[in-house]
């Protein structure tokens, strides 16, 4: 079995890096990726330990890169890149996460004055950037039940669909233009096409509405390699969709948990929700094709 789409402390996850390991081991996974938001730095401290005294899968270098096109918000997968490379790239291309935040923080709170939701008198003083804008705000947004006449049940309840349904989503009054603070999908693509990666094209539905537009956006760029046809929240019928669109495009398969420790409690690493269960063999097109793999 395997997971190629995990997070650490080393961006919105919570666990150690060795932490991983020892859950991958314990959930029998052949192969995982690490796959922080713009940075390789838990590969840094592979580099310290022996990584068979913990798991004895095998691990493919991994990152997610924040980007956008149409406008919106997206993020890309990159595996197989050569990890100094990438994270030369990276620091480069993009804000500190606290910078971002900072920025993110400041354009939704005009976006809430603008049509009326009620927040705290203290909000901006108390907001340092160490937290997800989203998750910051939609806890005080929630705080004041008249607000939910702004935003729907399925966001009000959890602050990770208020980011896409919401903050990046154009078509609604809160979405946070990010244009200027992350690179293109060109730009980013080419980082880990420069760094010997191939580019996979994560969690399409998480989109919601703006999903197949997306995705037909992508497709008509022919910059990525494969799809994470396999994901925690996808139904069978979606995964077959993406499957067969890999199959018309020449495209490779992945899949991935998305697991985020505590930030996603009911995420397991392997097996999403309960439901995900991913073969080695959707891999075998493309994994004796990646140099860097530990």
């Amino acid at each position: 079995m395997i997971d190629l789409h995990i997070h650490t402390k080393y961006s919105d996850g919570t666990d150690e890096v060795l932490d991983i390991l020892k859950k991958a081991e314990n959930n029998h996974l052949d192969y995982i990726s690490i796959t922080d938001h713009n940075n390789c730095n838990a590969y840094d401290e592979l580099e310290q330990i022996n990584i068979k005294d913990y798991y004895n899968g095998k691990i493919i270098t991994g990152i997610e890169m924040n980007t956008k096109i149409l406008g919106i918000p997206i993020e890309i997968l990159g595996y197989g890149c050569n990890i100094k490379n990438i994270n030369d790239k990276v620091k480069e291309m993009y804000l500190t996460p606290k910078e971002r935040n900072i920025i993110e923080f400041e354009r939704l709170i005009e976006k809430c004055n603008d049509i009326g939701i009620e927040l705290p008198k203290d909000t901006k003083q108390n907001y340092d950037g160490s937290i997800f804008t989203s998750k910051y705000l939609h806890n005080l947004i929630t705080q004041f039940p008249q607000n939910s006449k702004f935003i729907d049940t399925e966001a009000w309840n959890n602050s990770n669909i208020f980011y896409r349904k919401y903050m990046s989503n154009p078509n609604t009054k809160l979405f946070v233009n990010v244009d200027d603070i992350v690179p293109s999908f060109e730009e980013a693509c080419n980082a880990i096409k420069e760094a010997g990666g191939y580019i996979f094209i994560p969690h399409i539905y998480e989109y919601k509405e703006n999903s197949i537009k997306i995705l037909e956006e992508i497709l008509s760029k022919k910059l990525i390699d494969g799809i994470e046809c396999y994901y925690t929240t996808f139904n069978d019928k979606q995964s077959q969709y993406l499957l067969n669109i890999c199959k018309e495009n020449n495209l490779f398969v992945s899949g991935g948990s998305d697991y985020h420790g505590n930030n996603k409690p009911d995420v397991e690493m392997g097996k999403g929700k309960g439901n995900l269960k991913i073969s080695n063999d959707i891999i075998n097109q493309w994994i004796d094709s990646i140099k860097y793999i530990y």
